[in-house]
């Protein structure tokens, strides 16, 4: 009777073990294929605000008194032919501006007003509301954005083709990593290729996320598939024979002895645990460059900018920080392989470390901004050189930033320093919140620990990013540490020695 209650104990286990391994499985695809569709959904929006943004000087630069400023607009823009029509659509005089050869532009005209013009359907259309157009004619894709304004007292109606060939070519690269863990493939209403790279076999359908644009290029569809889905679906299948390998070591085990039956149990809900810890933690080190992408994005697609240098700078930190996304998904997948201390890092040397924490103060201004709070820089002159990997070196500044803006926006004030003694340089960031109890001052450098005064509050974390700030000042033979203060806040300084030999 006792073998046959093992044997059936055994056999609860195994089947518990098989479903857990599945389910688990199931869920680790699930995560991924949610953080596709988030990025695809992100890119997609990143392009409508492009193209929106691009319309929108368009249609700011229509003015009966200066047509001029409408040809120049056109030259910097990525639409190839305005038309501006009066209240009885009737072409106004001069208005009408286009970058096509003549021969060209007689076939386009007679195209437009034949078959486009009455398919915009442009009297349907209310003040300001901006429609857009997108269909083929004659074999070739045509995208019209088009609105009803008022200038000048009248009445008009501005529509503006989208040179469809530059946007494909010149325009949606900027937004999709071709070099990421991810391949991207913009499809027609046919499913037929327009930009990117076939898709390797073996992709599991499953892994794939498809998604259509809401507005404007409404005839296309956006694709992202993992770029080796092949290689990782061989690794769920070998994965999966393991652990039906396991399972049945687990029943002959069972079967010797019941501690080790326990001793399994346990085990495995450990890793439960681990699992789950790791999947949280990849959405957490994933939001800050999302975030900031849809907020830069947005700010251009909205015209928030002063100048065009500052929209080129904001074109600058989303192209960045999508480069950095991808360099952030590496890091935190192998956040293993950085405890057991295999170098992950790409160390320049001769790095002026003020340069660094200055551009990931800019990359943090407009949250800064937002939480109200108030930022004060203090970098000291003439700081010498260090060897150290910038990626890494902006990632702590956004994951130290990140935490007083969480945990310490009330103190609404936040200092960072730049400084360096006779060996080392040293990053200190400053809050005025509640600060650390002193008892936890050494453990919330440990993964997964958050302090006990914000476990009961409703702010999210995973209580990995000071983890990673710790591996990241080891991994430059430096420390990390939170400095005893006598006012109210928190002090976290990061110290880099000047020979990492």
């Amino acid at each position: 009777m006792l073998i046959g209650a093992v044997l059936i104990a055994a056999a609860g286990l195994a089947y518990y073990g098989y479903s857990f391994s599945t389910r688990i499985a199931d869920e680790v695809r699930q995560a991924h294929v949610a953080t596709r569709t988030e990025l695809a959904s992100e890119k997609i929006l990143n392009i409508q605000y492009a193209i929106e943004g691009a319309e929108q000087d368009i249609f700011d630069a229509v003015d009966f008194e200066n047509w001029d400023a409408l040809k120049k607009q056109l030259k910097r823009s990525l639409h190839s032919t305005v038309f501006v029509f009066d209240d009885e659509l009737q072409i106004v005089p001069g208005a009408t501006q286009q970058r096509r050869s003549n021969a060209n532009w007689e076939i386009f005209l007679k195209l437009f007003n034949e078959q486009i013009k009455p398919d915009l359907k442009l009297t349907d259309t209310k003040i300001d509301e901006r429609r857009h157009h997108h269909a083929r004619y004659q074999g070739r894709p045509y995208l019209f954005s088009y609105t009803k304004l008022w200038v000048d007292g009248k009445k008009v109606y501005v529509v503006a083709e989208v040179n469809v060939d530059y946007l494909v070519s010149k325009v949606i690269p900027v937004f999709l990593d071709v070099r990421g863990p991810n391949l991207y493939q913009l499809l027609n209403e046919e499913g037929y290729l327009v930009f990117g790279y076939p898709l390797q076999g073996g992709i599991p359908l499953d892994e794939i996320v498809e998604l259509g644009f809401p507005n404007t290029l409404s005839l296309y569809k956006l694709r992202v598939a993992p770029r080796q889905g092949r290689i990782l679906a061989n690794k769920d299948n070998k994965r999966q024979k393991i652990d039906l390998a396991i399972i049945a070591l687990a029943m002959c085990v069972v079967i010797a002895g019941l501690a080790f039956t326990i001793f399994a149990i346990r085990r495995e809900n450990r890793l439960s645990r681990l699992k789950s810890d790791f999947i949280s933690n990849v959405s957490h080190e994933l939001k800050t460059p999302l975030s900031l992408i849809s907020m830069f994005g947005e700010m251009l697609s909205m015209g928030r900018t002063r100048s065009e240098e500052q929209a080129a700078e904001y074109a600058s930190i989303i192209h960045r920080e999508s480069v950095r996304l991808s360099r952030l998904i590496d890091n935190v997948l192998d956040f293993a392989k950085i405890e057991r201390g295999k170098d992950m890092y790409e160390f320049a040397p001769n790095v002026d470390l003020g340069d660094v924490v200055e551009r990931a103060l800019e990359i943090s201004k407009h949250r800064i901004d937002r939480a109200k709070m108030s930022l004060h820089k203090d970098f000291q002159d003439g700081l010498n050189p260090v060897c150290v990997d910038e990626n890494a070196m902006t990632l702590v500044i956004l994951n130290l930033v990140d935490n007083a803006i969480k945990y310490a926006a009330a103190g609404e004030k936040l200092d960072v320093t730049v400084g360096q003694d006779k060996s080392e340089a040293f990053i200190i960031v400053r809050d005025y919140g509640p600060g650390i109890a002193k008892d936890e001052q050494g453990m919330v450098f440990d993964r997964f620990y958050r302090s006990k005064r914000v476990r009961l509050k409703p702010i999210r974390g995973s209580g990995i990013g000071l983890a990673l700030v710790k591996r990241i000042a080891l991994a430059h033979k430096g420390r990390v540490e939170v400095i005893e203060e006598t006012t109210p806040g928190c002090a976290i300084r990061l110290s880099i020695p000047f020979e990492q030999s």
